[in-house]
């Protein structure tokens, strides 16, 4: 059981009354590289424990260090050195006379009052004692530890209430552990801090990339300058002017490479708390009471959202399962999947909003319809002619009309394959009073052949509203309006017997942790997900692709997107070590047209799911959090 203790402070902060930032020093220092590696009598890496014969020279590199922090500094995140657990004194000292909040690692650090050794982090603060943040989630390293007795586990979630903010403050391997993730969340947390001492730092990055979006809050990643990767990241797109050569949107610092660091940063703290009380102007975009371009938020941050989707969640009936065997789908195939991604040219902007998002009553929708026609068939000759399986064909978001249900269902039923797409609303009255009076529902079809010829279709309505969706046209210099869109109000869990198992989200509702991991972590059914389908038309593809590539490893499961050709970034996603783009079976650009076969070696993905720790050699990645032996 996973609990959280809750630290009120009250210390003197020195300037964020007056201008509003933060100022953050972050700290990349070398670690002894003689030490990583190697073993002590205790059990423990040397250094990590036994600061060595002297420690004194440890205590003033530490000493050293310390005077290179600005006294200006709010947050001083310092990574992992020998030295810092003889130094305690040192730190506390500079918190005091300069009312610092410091955040060192220690490593593995031998606590006083217990005698046990546990992975921690110090934080220390201004007038007070220092609180030890322990390590909850154990890597593989840890866990050889933890069996010889050597080491334990923390038992608790620190949070901190600041005169700078909320912050929530976690170790390394804790941080690829979505149960805590989650729980720290559920305290407003406006910066969270992550101390690492981990070689995984493009990994971590995505994760930074991806939680910037989904909590709208500050990501600060620590790490020993061996491995680099340490960063701040922010939930803004442009950090100095538009045309400068900083293209990884969100990231206000980071290094990359082994270098040593010393990080200036200002967190515009007024700003996050502007966008996070949806204090904007602008509707499709956050105009004027913030200074830079936000990513645009999950919906409980919006000025016109809505965000009833975390009381659906809670409900009982929310997760629904339903077992595709029973419902009398056949699978050959359990070992292996053929996956079919379609990158496809939708409909034009026009033909959605013009006619309240029911594509097939644009002028336009026979020759859309006689293209989707003519890939379904390009691919059942291509089928019919390598005799290859296909055993899943997914669509974009908001893209199949109804129209096209028959052509679905006969490729279905032929090929034995499950079909998965975006569909399109339903056609508005006639007497239409005006556009505000329309309706609609932004949903998503899962065909499914079965043994009798019939192919049962199944829906899932969005739960979510982004920006995109229910337009109406506008009028004049008015801007678009928006007419009423029916939410979803549950999940779908779909399994094959005790085979594989997949669920499918639209688009916005993957912007939202608390649906991701209600999908994936059920008291029913505690393994995530084998697959998760995106179905999306979104143009912040690059954003979806780093939330794909975190999830992909939080989750330990596969994660196909189909999104749109004009916005790019269909792919397959899965925790794998590739060659090339990282954790990436399959990856579409922009303006690029086709339907890509993949294959998902599910059996593959099931033995490293259940090995106690990944061998040398495999393909797969170190597992998280939730995949705890």
């Amino acid at each position: 059981m996973l609990t959280v203790q809750k630290h009120m402070l009250s210390y003197r902060a020195k300037r964020i009354s007056s201008d509003n930032i933060i100022k953050v020093s972050l700290i990349q220092e070398q670690y002894p590289e003689q030490l990583i590696g190697r073993r002590a009598g205790e059990g423990l890496y040397v250094g990590r424990i036994n600061i060595g014969d002297n420690p004194q020279e440890s205590r003033e590199f530490v000493s050293k260090m310390l005077n290179d922090i600005p006294v200006n500094t709010d947050i001083a995140v310092i990574s992992e050195h020998p030295g810092n657990s003889a130094s305690l004194d040192l730190l506390q000292e500079q918190s005091d006379e300069h009312q610092q909040l410091i955040i060192a690692r220690l490593g593995y650090h031998l606590h006083e009052a217990s005698h046990q050794i546990y992975n921690s982090i110090a934080v220390v603060i201004p007038d007070y004692q220092p609180v030890l943040v322990d390590q909850i989630s154990f890597s593989a390293e840890d866990l050889k530890f933890q069996a010889e007795g050597t080491l334990h586990r923390g038992t608790d979630i620190h949070v901190f209430s600041t005169p700078l903010g909320n912050l929530g403050i976690i170790s390394c391997h804790d941080y690829t552990h979505a149960d805590i993730l989650k729980k720290i969340f559920e305290h407003q947390i406006e910066i969270l801090i992550v101390s690492s001492f981990n070689p995984a730092t493009r990994l971590f990055m995505q994760y930074a990339l991806a939680d910037i979006h989904r909590f709208s809050c500050f990501v600060i990643l620590s790490n020993i300058a061996n491995y680099g990767g340490s960063g701040v990241f922010a939930p803004f797109r442009y950090n100095g002017p538009r045309r400068a050569s900083m293209t990884l949107g969100g990231a206000l610092a980071y290094t990359q490479g082994q270098t040593r660091a010393y990080l200036e940063v200002d967190l515009p703290i007024t700003d996050l708390r502007k966008l996070r009380n949806g204090e904007s102007s602008g509707t499709d975009v956050f105009e004027d009471a913030i200074t830079w371009t936000p990513i645009y938020p999950s919906e409980e941050y919006l000025p016109q959202g809505e965000p009833d989707f975390k009381q659906k969640l809670e409900a009982d009936h929310c997760l629904e399962t339903i077992d595709l065997e029973k419902a009398g789908y056949v699978t050959a195939a359990q070992d292996e999947l053929q996956i079919g991604v379609a990158h496809l040219q939708s409909m034009d902007k026009e033909d959605y909003i013009n006619n309240y998002y029911c594509i097939s009553c644009s002028s336009n929708a026979p020759d859309f319809i006689n293209k989707i026609q003519a890939h379904l068939q390009f691919l059942a000759e291509q089928l019919e002619y390598t005799g290859q399986r296909l055993d899943f064909l997914v669509f974009p978001e908001l893209f199949l009309p109804l129209t096209a249900e028959t052509d679905l269902m006969a490729f279905a039923r032929r090929f034995n394959t499950i079909i998965i797409g975006g569909v399109e609303f339903d056609p508005q009255p006639d007497d239409l009073a005006s556009p505000e009076m329309a309706q609609g529902v932004n949903r998503c079809f899962i065909y499914v052949p079965t043994q009798t010829g019939e192919v049962k279709r199944f829906q899932y309505d969005k739960l979510t509203r982004s920006q995109y969706d229910a337009r109406t046209p506008a009028v004049g210099d008015s801007g678009w309006g928006y007419f009423k869109m029916s939410r979803g109000s549950k999940l779908i869990h779909f399994t094959c017997g005790d085979h594989w198992s997949f669920g499918v989200l639209i688009c916005y509702d993957y912007s939202h942790f608390d649906i991701i991991h209600r999908i994936n972590r059920d008291a029913a059914c505690p393994m995530p997900l084998e697959m998760l389908f995106i179905v999306a038309s979104n143009p912040d593809s690059q954003l979806y692709e780093r939330c794909c590539i975190a999830d992909s490893h939080r989750y330990y499961q596969y994660i196909i997107m189909s999104n749109v050709s004009q916005f790019g970034g269909s792919g397959i996603f899965a925790p794998i070590k590739t060659q090339g783009h990282r954790q990436t079976l399959f990856s579409a650009g922009i303006g690029t047209e086709g339907i890509s076969i993949t294959t998902l070696a599910l059996k593959d993905l099931r033995e490293a799911r259940k090995a106690q720790q990944i061998l040398p050699g495999s393909n797969f990645q170190h597992k998280p959090g939730i995949f705890q032996v």
